[in-house]
């Protein structure tokens, strides 16, 4: 019993663990995130506040926390793919781990970047 509840801890490990810490740590290092406010303060509304996310030396790859997420990861994976920095995943089968692992790196640094953990 111990054995089976050990084995099945390692297996839910290992799919969490299973990023590319490189590509995670490289988009982390680039992202610069700025706050502005849209608007002023008329009356009694408030000023839409938008977040910007950008990555320095990457002009043109930026976004907001308006945009959905699915856009979000398809702008990062154009961005590695046209700077060379990845290979081209859409050449790749779906079930090509190479390509699963690429795609979870990204949807786990958008989570965490998302979040209020920084």
């Amino acid at each position: 019993m111990k054995r089976l509840v050990l084995s099945e801890n390692e297996e839910i490990s290992s799919q969490h663990e299973d990023i590319d810490s490189k590509l995670f740590y490289f988009l982390m290092r680039r992202l610069k995130v700025s706050e502005r406010e849209l608007g002023s303060n008329f009356g009694d509304y408030k000023p839409l506040k938008v977040t910007e996310y950008k990555f320095e030396g990457f002009p043109g790859y930026g976004f907001t926390d308006y945009v959905p997420k699915k856009r979000m990861e398809t702008k990062i994976i154009e961005m590695l793919c046209e700077n060379d920095i990845i290979n081209c995943i859409y050449d790749m089968d779906e079930q090509n781990p190479e390509r699963v692992k690429i795609v979870k790196t990204i949807r786990k640094f958008l989570n965490f970047m998302l979040s209020d953990q920084k």
